[in-house]
C-alpha cells in the first residue's frame, strides 16, 4: 500500500450519513434520507426532548417518491420529490407529473416553505396530507437508554389561528409545540394529526404553503434557576430581542451570512489540492454550526449532533485545543462554562467531587427531576486535566495574562481533585472506578463499558488507571507549575515541577512494557499492566512524558499493521481478542485520537509517520460527502475496502472530528507557540501530496502571520508573508522541548 497516495481529486464516491440532519443551537431536525420523521430516533429535538415524533406528507394516498433531499447549509434542508402515477377524481395523472419541493430552515423553530407545482396537461385536484405527532420524550428514552413511562399528549386544532397545537403538562414540566399556518394557497381542514389541504393546479402552475413548527417548554417552579439556566439563551437564535421576525427567504441566508463571518475571522487556508482544501473548509463550517451557547464574547460548543448536542466537558476541552492554531473563539467560553459547573461536593449519585470537572449536562424532564444523574454528571476521569492543559495551551497562543490570574482558582481545584479524590490509593496516579451501579464503567475518552480489555478481549474490572490521563496529568502539572511561574509564585512552580518529574519517573517505571517496546493500555484493580495494545499510549507523546527513545519504539508499535490500516491508527489491535473493527471503541478509527496522535509524533521528529497518519484521514474525508469528518469509521484495512466504512450510528459532524483537521495541518507544519521569545516557530515537513499552501491570520500573542509553505519533507520551507503585532516567525529544528 502506498504511503503517499491522496489523490489530488475528489473520490466519484460520497458517502452519506444514514440520517439527514439539520441544527442550529440546542435544536435539530433528524430524519430519514428521504426528509421525514416517523419512528426509530428520528423527530424534532430541542433541549433533549423529542417534540415532533411523526412527521410526514402524502399526496392522496400515496408517500411522494423522493429525488433530492441534501442539505443547504447546516440548519437547512432542501428536498424535492415526485409522483408515481395516481388517480386524481376522473384524471390519471402521470408519473413524475408533479414536483413537490419543500426548504426547510431551523431559526427560532422549524420553518417550511413547501410547493407544488404540476406539470399534468389538464387541471387536477388532489389533497396535500401532513401527518404529525407528538411524543415528548427525552433522548435517553429516544436512544433506548432509559424506560419511557407513560405520557398524556392533548393536541388540539385551533381554526382561527390556524395552528395544531401538542401538550404536555404534568407535576414537574410544560411542553408545547405549535405548528402554526403561516401563509397558505388553501384553508385546510384538520382530522386527529391529520392537516388536508384541498389543491387545485392547472399545467405549469404551483401551490404554496409556509409552516412555522414552535418548540416551547419550561419546568413548573420546582427547579433553581442554575439548574435550569441552560434552558433558555443557548439556542444561538440570530434574532436579537426587539427585532422583527424575517421572512422565509431573510431566514434561508442568514446561516450562509454567520459561515462567511465565521470564516473571516478564523486562520484561512489555501492549497492546490482541493481534498484538503474541501476538508479544511467543512471542518470550519462544521464548528461554526457546533455553537451552542454564548458565554462571553465567546461560544461554547456542542460535542456533535444529533446524540451529543449538548454540554460536554471532555469533548469542548478537546476541540478548544485542536482549533487554537486556527483563533476559533472557544477557549475562553469552555473554562468560564466548566468553571461554572465545576464540582463543589462529594455526591455519588452523578459522581460530583470538590474541583472536578464535569462531563456531561442533560435538562431533560428526566434529569431535572433526578431520575437520571445527568444535571450534570461528573463521570469522566480526564476533563479536569485537559481544562488546566487548555488553560496553559490558551495562554501560550494569546499572551492572555489576564487568563491565568482569572481561571487560578478552577486550576487549583482541578488539581486538588487529581491529588485528593482522583488518586484513591495514593500511588501517584489518577484512576477511575464506578462510583454508582449507573455509572459509567469507563471514563477515559474510550468510554464504551467494553473498550477496556485485557489480552484475550476480557473486560478489565474498575478502578483502571488508564495511560493516557497519567500523560495528562503530567502535561497539566507542567502547565499548572508554568502558569504559577509566570504569576510570580515561584514556590508553587518549584513544587508542581518536582511533582510532574516524580510523576514522569513513577509512571516510565510501571507503565513501560520491555517486552512489547510499549507502554500498557493502563494498570488493572491489582496495579498490575493490561498489556493490550491499544491507541492510547500514542496519546502520552503530544503530553512530553515519553523519553525520546521510547518515543521511536512507540512510534514504531502505533504504524505496524494490527494498529495502522491505512485510513488511520486504530482504537485496538487487530491481535486482540475483542478486536471488532465496527465496533465503537475496538478496532475503529477516530480522528480526534489521531490528530493528537500526529500531534506528538511530530514533537519528537517522527513527521513520516505524521504525514502517513494525514494520509489516511484526509483520504477518508475525500469519500465523506462534503469532505466532513464523521465521529469515526470502520478500521477495516484500506487495501480491503476501496473507500471507508462509516459506523452506523456516527455523529455527523462531530466537533473534536471537525477539530482534528487544523491539528493535523499543525502537526504536518510542526506549529508551536514560543511566548517567552515572542516568536511562532514552526518545522514543516510537507507530503508530497501537499507540497504547498498558505495560511494567513495564524493568530499569536495579540497579533496574525500569513505564511506560505512549499518543498516536502526536511526541504521544505515558510515564507513569512505578513505579520502583525510585533510577531517573529522563526523555522525550528526541534520542538520537543518548546514551552510557552
Amino acid at each position: 500500500m502506498a504511503t503517499e497516495a491522496l489523490s489530488t481529486a475528489t473520490p466519484s464516491i460520497q458517502i452519506q450519513p444514514l440520517q439527514l440532519t439539520i441544527h442550529r443551537g440546542s435544536a435539530m431536525l433528524v430524519t430519514n434520507r428521504e426528509g421525514w420523521v416517523g419512528g426509530g430516533r428520528t423527530g424534532l429535538f430541542d433541549h433533549d426532548m423529542r417534540y415532533l415524533s411523526t412527521y410526514q406528507m402524502s399526496i392522496d394516498e400515496f408517500t411522494p417518491e423522493s429525488l433530492t433531499a441534501e442539505q443547504a447549509a447546516f440548519n437547512s434542508a432542501i428536498l424535492s420529490y415526485t409522483n408515481p402515477t395516481f388517480r386524481a377524481g376522473p384524471a390519471i395523472v402521470d408519473r413524475l407529473a408533479l414536483v413537490l419541493r419543500i426548504t426547510r430552515v431551523l431559526d427560532e423553530g422549524l420553518h417550511e416553505c413547501i410547493e407544488i407545482t404540476s406539470f399534468a396537461r389538464q387541471p387536477i385536484s388532489f389533497r396535500l396530507l401532513i401527518n404529525l405527532d407528538c411524543s415528548f420524550e427525552t433522548m435517553f428514552e429516544v436512544r433506548g437508554l432509559q424506560f419511557a413511562p407513560p405520557r398524556v399528549v392533548h393536541t388540539r386544532y385551533d381554526a382561527q389561528a390556524r395552528c395544531v397545537v401538542c401538550s404536555l403538562r404534568d407535576d414537574w414540566f410544560y411542553r408545547c409545540l405549535q405548528y402554526r399556518i403561516v401563509a397558505a394557497d388553501s384553508e385546510p381542514r384538520y382530522s386527529p394529526n391529520l392537516l388536508i389541504f384541498p389543491i387545485h393546479l392547472a399545467h405549469d402552475q404551483t401551490w404554496r404553503l409556509e409552516t412555522a413548527a414552535l418548540m416551547t417548554g419550561h419546568p413548573l417552579g420546582r427547579f433553581s434557576a442554575s439548574a435550569v439556566g441552560s434552558l433558555t439563551g443557548a439556542s444561538g437564535a440570530s434574532i436579537l430581542p426587539g427585532q422583527p421576525p424575517r421572512g422565509f427567504a431573510a431566514r434561508l441566508d442568514q446561516a450562509r451570512v454567520e459561515l462567511r463571518q465565521w470564516s473571516e475571522h478564523l486562520a484561512r487556508l489555501a492549497t492546490p489540492n482541493p481534498v484538503v482544501q474541501r476538508a479544511y473548509d467543512q471542518a470550519v463550517q462544521d464548528l461554526a454550526s457546533l455553537r451552542l451557547q454564548k458565554v462571553g464574547d465567546e461560544w461554547y460548543p456542542a460535542a456533535g449532533v444529533p446524540w451529543y448536542n449538548t454540554i460536554f466537558g471532555r469533548d469542548a476541552l478537546n476541540t478548544a485545543l485542536q482549533c487554537l492554531p486556527i483563533g476559533c473563539p472557544f477557549p475562553r467560553a469552555v473554562l468560564t462554562r466548566l468553571a461554572q459547573l465545576q464540582g463543589t461536593r462529594v455526591n455519588h449519585w452523578n459522581d460530583e467531587e470538590p474541583g472536578k470537572i464535569p462531563h456531561e449536562l442533560r435538562v431533560s424532564q428526566l434529569s431535572l427531576m433526578g431520575k437520571i444523574p445527568f444535571n450534570p454528571f461528573y463521570g469522566t476521569v480526564d476533563a479536569s486535566l485537559l481544562y488546566v492543559i487548555l488553560l496553559w495551551e490558551t495562554y501560550c497562543f494569546t499572551g492572555d495574562h489576564t487568563l491565568l490570574e482569572h481561571f487560578l482558582a478552577p486550576m487549583e481545584g482541578c488539581l486538588r481533585w487529581a491529588a485528593e479524590y482522583g488518586d484513591i490509593d495514593g500511588d501517584g496516579f489518577v484512576e477511575y472506578w464506578m462510583r454508582s451501579p449507573h455509572d459509567y464503567h469507563n471514563q477515559a475518552w474510550k468510554d464504551s463499558g467494553k473498550a477496556v480489555v485485557y489480552p484475550d478481549g476480557t473486560i478489565v474490572p474498575d478502578p483502571i488507571a488508564i495511560v493516557e490521563v497519567q500523560g495528562y496529568y503530567y502535561a497539566a502539572l507542567r502547565g499548572a507549575a508554568a502558569i504559577y511561574r509566570a504569576l510570580g509564585h515561584a514556590a508553587q512552580a518549584d513544587a508542581t515541577e518536582k511533582r510532574a518529574a516524580d510523576l514522569s519517573q513513577t509512571f516510565n517505571d510501571r507503565y513501560w512494557l520491555p517486552d512489547d517496546q510499549y507502554y500498557a493500555f493502563g494498570l488493572d484493580p491489582d496495579k498490575q499492566p493490561i498489556r493490550t495494545i491499544a491507541s492510547n499510549p500514542g496519546q502520552l507523546l503530544w503530553t512530553r512524558i515519553v523519553p525520546p527513545d521510547r518515543a521511536a519504539l512507540v512510534a514504531e508499535r502505533l504504524m505496524a499493521p494490527d494498529m495502522f490500516c491505512g485510513w488511520g491508527v486504530r482504537t485496538l489491535s487487530r491481535h486482540n481478542g475483542a478486536y471488532d473493527p465496527v465496533a465503537y471503541q475496538r478496532g475503529s478509527i477516530w480522528p480526534f485520537d489521531n490528530s493528537l496522535i500526529a500531534l506528538g509524533l511530530k514533537r519528537y521528529g517522527h513527521w513520516q509517520k505524521v504525514n502517513r497518519i494525514a494520509e489516511g484521514i484526509f483520504a477518508a474525508s475525500g469519500f465523506f460527502a462534503h469532505g466532513r469528518l464523521p465521529e469515526l469509521w470502520a478500521g477495516l484495512d484500506r487495501c480491503e475496502t476501496a473507500w471507508p466504512v462509516l459506523y452506523p450510528d456516527a455523529n455527523v459532524p462531530q466537533a473534536w472530528s471537525a477539530g482534528s483537521i487544523p491539528l493535523l495541518l499543525r502537526a504536518i507544519l510542526g506549529l508551536e507557540p514560543d511566548l517567552a521569545h515572542h516568536r511562532l516557530l514552526v518545522q514543516p515537513t510537507l507530503p508530497e501530496w501537499l507540497d504547498e499552501l498558505t495560511v494567513r491570520g495564524i493568530p499569536f500573542a495579540g497579533g496574525t502571520a500569513d505564511l506560505r509553505f512549499h518543498g516536502q519533507g526536511t526541504d521544505s520551507r515558510v515564507e513569512v508573508l505578513q505579520t502583525t503585532g510585533g510577531i517573529h516567525v522563526e523555522q525550528s529544528t526541534s520542538l520537543l522541548e518548546v514551552s510557552g
